[in-house]
């Protein structure tokens, strides 16, 4: 299990259950972005309004600030500014720091301040603009769109593949003249003086970790075909506007027509992307 594994497992089984993890956090994942699904990859396709979609937005409630020591497996110990620096000799007597211990296999430190989410506020709106461009042949199965994200204005993320693993951060501004006393404390400022047998690492300011996508539900599709023919825009078969039914299953029900891709259906992004 490689470090994006261990924090991707940490994540998913943690507050942030049903959240696709962005990795690496030098990714920029956008509102309204569009991947599509191909050879086992997602690839930048647009975004909705490049494609005439056009959605308005509202603010989630996430907590203000996230920490996860995997159960109190990272043994922290924290050293202030002007204090010798004892065991963590890769700091000097100037620095303010801490040292982390990684006392179980696949563990994980996250340590998250200024957290915000934002989402899509019409998911019935949504929901028939997809399937009309669906039937207009400018939307299809393989295509996913960023319909939620959460942000977080700084974070450090370290994971360590076995026990034993060990990480020095050296932390500048945030905390304060003392130096950091809590495991928060890490989330802002910090950088990487020496580590060891660590996996995944990142600290950093404006990060969004964690997303959602969505997609056209394939057997509504079906039933959709089934009733109207396949999308043939300008050869008659399926009607050249949604169908008054239609618009009133999907405004009816809109979660029978969009599905919320699983996390165990995230895949990685094609090299280069997103950018």
């Amino acid at each position: 299990m490689d470090g994006y594994d261990v924090y991707r497992t940490a994540m998913s089984g943690d507050h942030w259950r049903g959240w696709w993890v962005n990795w690496p956090l030098s990714n920029r994942i956008r509102l309204g972005d569009v991947y599509e699904v191909q050879r086992n990859a997602l690839h930048r396709a647009g975004d909705l309004a490049g494609r005439g979609i056009t959605f308005t937005t509202e603010n989630g409630a996430p907590p203000a600030t996230y920490v996860y020591d995997s159960q109190g497996s990272v043994a922290v110990t924290f050293k202030a500014s002007g204090t010798s620096p004892g065991a963590l000799s890769a700091l000097t007597r100037a620095d303010a720091g801490a040292a982390l211990e990684f006392h179980r296999d696949r563990t994980a430190f996250v340590a998250f301040q200024g957290i915000s989410q934002t989402g899509l506020a019409d998911v019935r709106a949504l929901a028939e603009q997809l399937v009309e461009a669906w039937m207009n042949k400018s939307w299809d199965e393989s295509l996913r769109a960023v319909t939620s994200m959460v942000s977080v204005a700084a974070g450090t993320v370290l994971t360590a593949a076995a026990a034993g693993a060990s990480a020095v951060l050296r932390m500048t501004g945030a905390v304060g003249a003392g130096g950091p006393t809590a495991m928060l404390d890490l989330a802002v400022g910090g950088s990487l003086v020496s580590s060891n047998a660590l996996g995944a690492e990142w600290t950093g300011p404006e990060l969004t970790p964690f997303y959602q996508v969505v997609g056209l539900r394939k057997p509504w599709l079906r039933k959709v075909e089934a009733d109207f023919g396949p999308p043939q825009p300008g050869r008659g078969g399926f009607p050249g506007t949604l169908a008054p039914i239609v618009v009133e299953q999907i405004r009816d029900d809109p979660d029978a027509v969009l599905t919320v891709a699983d996390p165990e259906e995230q895949l990685p992004f094609a090299t280069g992307e997103p950018g």
